[in-house]
């Protein structure tokens, strides 16, 4: 079974790293986002200044407790109904539900198009391309911001909807996959602090703080390792040193091998300028770190 779980989830890996996402195919990482966005308004609605903020605090733990319930009970009643039919609909399920959990192509691609775009186009298109990368829109008018903070979203992302969700597959499988996604999604939706969602988004955040404390430290580790022994000219000592100072996780250790600051420059040292062309080696690094995790898992294939 264990082999079984490990040929999928490498399956799923490659399927992601060679096609992406087909935006003209359904993804279940939408739907669950539009749950998301209904039930903010519905629990939340528009005059949240007439609710207490314990209400609040209360309507934000249901959120999260009507998105994971049915979540739970969808992916586990696949997966085990895949693997009673037949084990080899099981290694299917599970490379489908990798390939729908992870997030690397756009990151990759998305990247590289913002930094193609600033040379080829100029600032105004590079504007664009990270705003379209970053479900955002991005106001600031130098290369400096908006490489910086395109960089930033790689680091994070590599965490959140690569590596960590690698990880947290590995040990649970898609179930604990589209669990841990959902928190994600969650957290990016109503776990952003401003007037609106100041207390209604205090639960997810204290929840992903404790769901989060180990993914994070492995994908991050699996970052250092990637920066310190592949190919890409990545300053390997500075992002084991940077880590280990500023304790950001994955954004620590790209700023370490990149030599540059991040951020809003409270992680990392301002060791040189940012530039564009920044942006190549942080998705050479996403890239790296994305196949050793692959090489780890041939490596299992290989011994058990």
């Amino acid at each position: 079974m264990f082999k079984l779980h490990i040929y999928g989830l490498l399956l799923g890996t490659i399927l992601e790293f060679v096609i992406g996402r087909i935006y003209s195919l359904w993804n279940p990482m939408d739907s669950i986002s539009r749950l998301i966005e209904f039930l903010d308004r519905a629990l939340l609605g528009d005059e949240i200044i007439l609710l207490e903020r314990s209400k609040q605090r209360s309507f934000g733990r249901w959120l999260i407790v009507l998105v994971l319930v049915p979540v739970f009970l969808i992916s586990t009643f696949f997966t085990i109904l895949c693997y009673e039919i037949a084990p080899f609909f099981g290694v299917l399920f599970e490379a489908i539900a990798t390939y729908f959990c992870l997030d690397y192509y756009r990151l990759y691609y998305g990247g590289l198009g913002v930094m193609n775009d600033f040379y080829g186009d100029g600032i105004d298109a590079m504007k664009h391309s990270a705003s379209l990368l970053m479900n955002e829109e991005e106001t600031v008018d130098t290369e400096y911001v908006v490489t910086r903070d395109t960089i930033d979203y790689i680091a994070k992302e590599t965490d959140h909807s690569v590596l960590s969700s690698m990880f947290v597959m590995f040990l649970f499988g898609p179930v604990g996959g589209f669990l841990y996604r959902s928190l994600m999604l969650i957290q990016d939706k109503i776990g952003i602090p401003n007037s609106r969602y100041d207390y209604f988004g205090q639960p997810i955040v204290s929840v992903n703080k404790v769901v989060d404390w180990i993914p994070s430290r492995v994908s991050s580790a699996i970052v250092v390792f990637a920066a310190r022994h592949t190919f890409g000219g990545f300053n390997g000592k500075n992002a084991r040193y940077i880590h280990m100072r500023d304790g950001g996780g994955s954004i620590s250790a790209f700023a370490g091998a990149l030599d540059i600051a991040l951020g809003n420059g409270l992680i990392g040292d301002s060791d040189k300028v940012i530039e564009a062309k920044d942006i190549r080696k942080a998705v050479g690094l996403l890239k790296n770190s994305y196949l050793l995790c692959q090489v780890i898992l041939v490596i299992l294939l290989l011994f058990f």
